[in-house]
Formats: structure tokens, C-alpha cells, sequence
């Protein structure tokens, strides 16, 4: 849950302008030049990122993994706001009309390095949010910024798209980059990026529209895909494979893996049942045979 902080440590300093000349300029565009950073972005090429998580719900979930807010040139923005802790961006969302916190904590990916949702906020507007120059109304733009990262995330509906175009979580279907593009198309410019083969994120490179007023796709630049041109995996959730094999003092189990990764799973192959290939231990065998010569000695000395 977001901590909150003292409201009278929040309050801002507005700025007055009218910005009614931009409310349609693309940032980065000729007519963006000369623009109020306060009506226009300046530094104004973003990059939406959304990451799956293939254990969350039934059968994996798109959720908000974070925003690049870059310069037009590409390179990282650097006029920014001030930096806020975690406390201070908790008390201004929580305490904005109309702000539920519960669906904007619930649309972000889970942090890798064990952050709760607090921290991850703090991180993203320190390193991007605070960089947004059209947020001069002050601080009551820290929760819009999560809103319009909320209500972009519901504008890409990546799970949707690919269903749709029958390109869902499997453990045995690959799939081409060109149908997954394909299908992401409608909602601007995808770049897939993949772990080895499995589809784990999508960035969307975009133009922010006055002053966050709207979105518009923009040209990938540097960013390029990393998943192969065929054999993607878009991976179901987690499985672990019980083992039902018992040990046996005589005989070797067949071995079995405990956990696969999804190309693994296909070059796998168990022994059929009713033809067992067991084999004894090296030491039993050395027993079996000493065993045996010392009866056939006792038996030729009996004669």
C-alpha cells in the first residue's frame, strides 16, 4: 500500500499558462519548436514498456512495466522536476479525487528485485515522470502521470490482440515475429523483445499530443526487435512436472528432469511404459558376480 506524507509538504506552486494554441501539437514536431515546454513536452519521445507475466491470473496478464521519456534526439532527458520519495507520491495519489489506487497498483508488473509498488513508483517518476516538462500545475500532475500510464496500458490490450489473431500462451506452438507485429499493429509501432525465444516484453515508441492530451506513435529509431524472425515462444504459466519415481536398491529410476523450460520440454523423451531399460549398479553388479563364482566354486567342490 502507498504511505502517505504530510499534505502541507506537497503543496505547489502553479504556473499560469495558456496552452490552448497546442492542445493538438505533436511533440518533437515542427510546430512543437517554440512551444511552451509547459503546453508541449520538450523532451518529448517516450517509450511505453509492458512486460507479461505469464503466472499472474489464469493464464497470464500484460502488465505495466515502465516509461523512457527521452529527448527528440533519442538520448535521455535531462531538464527534470524534483526527485520525491515514495511517501510523498502515496499522499498525492491517494489523496486525488477519483484516483483508485487499487486498479493503478494492480495494472504494474511485479518488481525483479523484490520493490514493493511504492518504491516502483518512486523509481518511475524519479527517472521519468519528473522529466514530463508539460507537468508545470505541480504536484497534483504526480498522479496524473500514473493515470495516463494506466489508461495507456488499457488502450494497448496486448493479450486481446494476440488472441485474436490466435497467437495465445502455449508450451508446444511457436510463432513468427511477423504475425505477432502483425496483430500489435493497430495500436502503433511494437517492438518485441525476447528472452532467448520466449516473448517476456513490448515497448511502444511514442509522441506525446499537447500536454499529454493524447498519444501518437512514433518512429522506433534505435529501438530494434530482439526475437527471431520464426520460433517464438509466448510462454503459459509456470509448471512444475511431478516425479512419480520410487527408488529401488537394485535398480537405477529412469532420470527425470524436475523442472523444463518451454524449448526443452519438446526434446525430451521418457522411456514406454511396459519396457523398462533398468539397470544395475555397478557395485551390485560386482556382488552378483562374486556371489555367483563362489557358488559354482561350492558346488564343483561338493562333486
Amino acid at each position: 500500500m502507498l504511505t502517505l506524507a504530510p499534505l502541507a509538504l506537497l503543496l505547489p506552486l502553479v504556473k499560469a499558462v495558456d496552452c490552448t494554441p497546442h492542445v493538438n501539437t505533436v511533440s518533437c514536431s515542427a510546430n512543437a519548436k517554440g512551444a511552451d515546454p509547459c503546453c508541449v513536452p520538450a523532451a518529448g519521445r517516450f517509450v511505453f514498456r509492458q512486460r507479461f507475466e505469464p503466472d499472474a491470473d489464469d493464464s497470464g496478464s500484460w502488465q505495466i512495466e515502465g516509461l523512457d521519456v527521452l529527448e527528440c534526439d533519442g538520448s535521455p532527458a535531462t531538464r527534470g522536476g524534483p526527485k520525491r520519495i515514495h511517501e510523498e507520491i502515496g499522499s498525492l495519489c491517494a489523496r486525488t479525487k477519483g484516483f483508485d489506487v487499487e486498479e493503478n497498483e494492480g495494472a504494474w508488473a511485479a518488481s525483479e528485485v523484490g520493490e514493493g509498488v511504492e518504491e516502483v513508483w518512486e523509481r518511475t517518476w524519479n527517472t521519468a515522470g519528473r522529466f514530463v516538462t508539460s507537468f508545470c500545475e505541480g504536484n497534483p500532475d504526480v498522479p496524473r502521470f500514473f493515470e495516463e500510464l494506466l489508461s495507456l496500458h488499457k488502450r494497448m490490450k496486448i493479450g486481446a490482440a494476440l488472441e485474436h489473431a490466435d497467437i495465445v500462451p502455449s508450451a508446444d506452438t511457436m510463432y513468427r515475429l511477423a504475425d505477432i507485429e502483425s496483430a500489435l499493429t493497430p495500436y502503433g509501432t511494437p517492438i518485441l523483445i525476447c528472452n532467448n525465444v520466449t516473448l517476456t516484453h513490448v515497448y511502444w515508441p511514442l509522441h506525446a499530443r499537447g500536454n499529454l492530451a493524447g498519444w501518437v506513435a512514433a518512429e522506433p529509431g534505435s529501438l530494434k526487435s530482439t526475437c527471431p524472425g520464426e520460433g517464438i515462444v509466448y510462454p503459459p504459466a509456470t509448471v512444475v512436472l511431478p516425479t512419480s519415481s520410487s527408488w529401488d536398491p537394485i535398480y537405477r529410476p529412469s532420470m527425470r528432469p524436475i523442472t523444463l523450460s518451454h524449448d526443452e520440454a519438446k526434446r525430451v523423451k521418457y522411456e514406454e511404459p511396459g519396457n523398462p531399460s533398468k539397470k544395475k549398479l555397478g557395485f551390485f553388479k560386482y556382488h552378483d558376480a562374486r556371489r555367483a563364482d563362489e557358488e559354482g566354486g561350492n558346488h564343483r567342490d561338493e562333486l
